[in-house]
């Protein structure tokens, strides 16, 4: 691997980002995926982009899916986060709270924020998929500080204080 690759992931995993949960039901059998690539796009039309690093397993399934689900988690849902982000974990539990939506994708209504999306266009880069997704719903759920990742933990900002930049 190059100097840069090296450095380019050392750089990202001390970059903290927010965590979404991505859940659809391709074949009537749910799939998901932990991402912490989610970013805002667009306005108009509504529209987020996120990256995959393959196009197989839970991955492959969103891709094929016709709608899907976009989960901003709360930093309540750590552990969440971590089963879908693991290859054994433990997903779609009764104990996970999951329902249903009315076209069958997979909806936690405890996430802070849902978005139903669907696929606008897709950009292979190298081994990596950056998806650009046109948002057609937004669920909200109780409100909750946003779950982050940084340098391969999960993290809070409950305890956080505001920075002031007029303050320097």
């Amino acid at each position: 691997m190059s100097d840069v690759a090296d450095d380019f992931r050392a750089a990202f995993r001390a970059h903290p980002a927010g965590v979404a949960l991505i859940t659809a039901n391709p074949h009537g059998r749910p799939v998901g995926l932990t991402v912490s690539s989610l970013a805002s796009l667009s306005v108009d039309p509504v529209a987020v982009s996120f990256s995959l690093t393959r196009s197989s397993g839970s991955a492959g399934a969103v891709l094929q899916a016709p709608t899907f689900m976009i989960h901003l988690l709360g930093e309540e849902h750590s552990e969440l986060a971590d089963a879908f982000a693991r290859p054994d974990g433990q997903r779609f539990t009764a104990g996970q709270n999951w329902r249903e939506l009315e076209n069958g994708e997979p909806y936690f209504p405890l996430a802070p924020v849902a978005f139903r999306a669907r696929m606008h266009s897709s950009l292979q880069v190298g081994p990596s998929r950056l998806i650009a997704a046109e948002v057609i719903d937004i669920h909200h759920g109780p409100a909750s500080q946003h779950l982050l990742y940084q340098d391969r933990t999960y993290l809070g900002l409950s305890g956080a204080r505001r920075l002031d930049p007029a303050k320097g």
